[in-house]
């Protein structure tokens, strides 16, 4: 199976310069080896040892995206007005997660981020570009739009309503039906044994707060949400505190893993992961080592740009952040399930762990940043 497959919009034949294509790629960060040719379709073969030291080398999820943002707009978002009896309420709970996810986004990318009490002084300086939540977007004449220069600086984003059943008091209960559906979920499936009461207690709290959110993250942010029953309306999300104790589990087995390793090191003489540089990964030949590095590792710009709306801010889309994170955590799993990780001290393993070590280590940072973006708190043991 090829690395990639590139497949022509017509029936007609790719035609290009296969002997041009390899030497110009041969200066790009996932130089072509090889590629194959028939009718309309192309498949490519990567040269995988220099596409995972460079990805790898890259570190680009710590990198804002000059190419989205020069670093001179400013952005306020701003929640949607409540009145005090629904602040907190489902609906509002839902806007302000939304608020607070695209303002990790935002940052992270690079933009500058103006906050409530300096927003005045600074639209004396420049305009701000206001992002405000809506509950139903005001109606204005095309020659009002164009009139008014607040609207020129002024995107506003639909956030649906969460229709709920009568006896849910608030989001605050709602959060804690949640914690009490995931405690026997991350007892009974995952194995946690925590025997300190308090940090149980908080531990089941927090995965409750983060599958709330997952909730109301996991459909377009402008849709409705309908939690009165399980299975009405498009998605009730019934699965909820499966995805989001799963997200974080495979989280915290990264990091097991990694103080393991440091235990190894300490106590058995394990060496110290060397720099990237000086790593074989020509040994990663596996599927879902190439998925990990390929759809997620240099897949993460793309799937923050697209949240970001790919630099038109009203077609923001967070709710693909949260399928690209379960979909980068189902990945990982289907690796732990096919491959031993930590191996024994030997020469002949010692090589193939490195690497493996190397990748999961940016897998890692991924998916720490993107727990960030959603608001996600992690779990350091499960």
């Amino acid at each position: 199976m090829s690395d990639v497959l590139i497949k022509g919009k017509t029936d007609a034949s790719i035609h290009f310069d296969l002997e041009l294509l390899q030497r110009t790629s041969a200066d790009w960060p996932l130089p072509v080896d090889r590629v194959s040719i028939a009718g309309n379709e192309a498949y490519v073969w990567f040269e995988r040892k220099t596409a995972f030291r460079n990805a790898i080398a890259a570190m680009e999820w710590k990198m804002p995206m000059e190419n989205l943002n020069n670093g001179t707009e400013r952005l306020y978002l701003e929640s949607p007005a409540i009145e005090e009896a629904a602040s907190n309420s489902m609906t509002h709970f839902r806007a302000n997660a939304l608020c607070k996810v695209m303002k990790n986004c935002f940052t992270h990318a690079g933009y500058v981020m103006v906050e409530k009490d300096t927003l005045e002084e600074a639209d004396l300086q420049a305009p701000v570009k206001r992002i405000v939540f809506v509950q139903c977007k005001n109606r204005i004449s095309d020659e009002q739009q164009d009139d008014t220069l607040e609207r020129q600086h002024r995107v506003e984003i639909l956030s649906g309503l969460v229709l709920v059943c009568s006896d849910l008091v608030d989001a605050d209960d709602y959060i804690r039906r949640r914690s009490n559906a995931i405690q026997p979920i991350a007892q009974q499936r995952y194995g946690v044994r925590i025997h300190d009461a308090n940090e149980l207690e908080r531990m089941v709290a927090s995965l409750g707060r983060s599958a709330a959110i997952v909730d109301v993250l996991q459909q377009k942010h402008s849709s409705t949400i309908d939690l009165r029953e399980p299975g009405h309306g498009s998605t009730h999300m019934s699965n909820a505190c499966k995805r989001a104790t799963f997200i974080l589990y495979n989280f915290a087995r990264l990091m097991s893993i990694f103080k393991k390793y440091q235990l190894l090191m300490e106590q058995e003489g394990y060496p110290r992961i060397p720099p990237v540089d000086e790593v074989d990964f020509s040994l990663l030949t596996g599927r879902e080592e190439w998925n990990l590095l390929y759809v997620y590792v240099i897949g993460f710009p793309y799937a923050l740009r697209r949240t970001l709306g790919d630099g038109e801010l009203a077609r923001i889309d967070p709710h693909y952040l949260l399928q690209f994170t379960f979909g980068l955590a189902s990945c990982l799993s289907k690796y732990y399930r096919s491959t031993r990780i930590l191996t024994d001290n030997r020469p002949n393993l010692l090589p193939v762990m490195i690497a493996r070590l190397h990748l999961l280590e940016a897998v890692y940072n991924i998916l720490q940043t993107l727990l960030h973006l959603l608001d996600l708190e992690p779990i350091e043991q499960m």
